[in-house]
């Protein structure tokens, strides 16, 4: 009896799950961005540090991995974390892609102690730990700027955008061989930041 080969399936977007671990990871080692989004009080900053029950109480709640934002009565202030607009890259096993940090937070709770802002101390916090870091690809994230975020009239905050380029290579050379068509698409993403 043959036993047929078993092929794992190559797919850049495999990278996602692995992405998303490692940002979730770097999300749970950060104490001041999780007192931000954990407590919804003025001096968040001064509460005590989250057990590892409140951090796991948190994902799909404060820190969602999908585009789903429900109105929760205890929760005022939301990550989204969506990587989109996936192009081909001079290596033709990985893509490059955007990675977003939507911050969502209730506007009673934007204003915290000596005129500090909550959402702009998360982007903060975000910006220092993701600029110039690697993910599971082999290039890094590059900042590519932020954009105004406006749910509703009671929740508002910032969409932090990061590019993940394959490689330095790819930020010299994004066009691929087969579809040009995207090439453009990838070029005008990088022009508007």
């Amino acid at each position: 009896m043959k036993v047929e080969n078993y092929k794992p399936t190559k797919s850049s977007f495999l990278s996602i799950e692995k992405d998303m671990s490692i940002i979730i990871d770097s999300i749970f080692s950060n104490k001041t961005l999780l007192k931000l989004l954990y407590y919804a009080s003025k001096d968040a900053l001064e509460k005590p540090a989250l057990t590892e029950e409140q951090k796991l109480e948190m994902v799909d709640k404060n820190i969602k991995i999908r585009p789903k934002v429900y109105v929760d009565n205890d929760v005022k202030t939301y990550i989204i974390i969506r990587i989109r607009d996936f192009v081909p890259s001079s290596n033709p096993e990985y893509r490059s892609c955007i990675i977003e940090f939507d911050i969502c937070c209730h506007m009673e709770q934007w204003a915290m102690k000596d005129f500090k802002l909550r959402p702009y101390r998360i982007a903060a916090e975000l910006d220092s730990m993701f600029t110039d870091k690697h993910l599971s690809g082999i290039g890094t994230l590059d900042f590519a700027g932020t954009s105004d975020l406006n749910l509703t009239d009671e929740y508002c905050g910032l969409c932090l955008q990061f590019l993940a380029y394959h490689g330095d290579e790819d930020k010299n050379n994004v066009q691929p061989k087969e579809n040009p068509a995207h090439v453009q698409d990838f070029k005008d993403i990088i022009e508007d930041y």
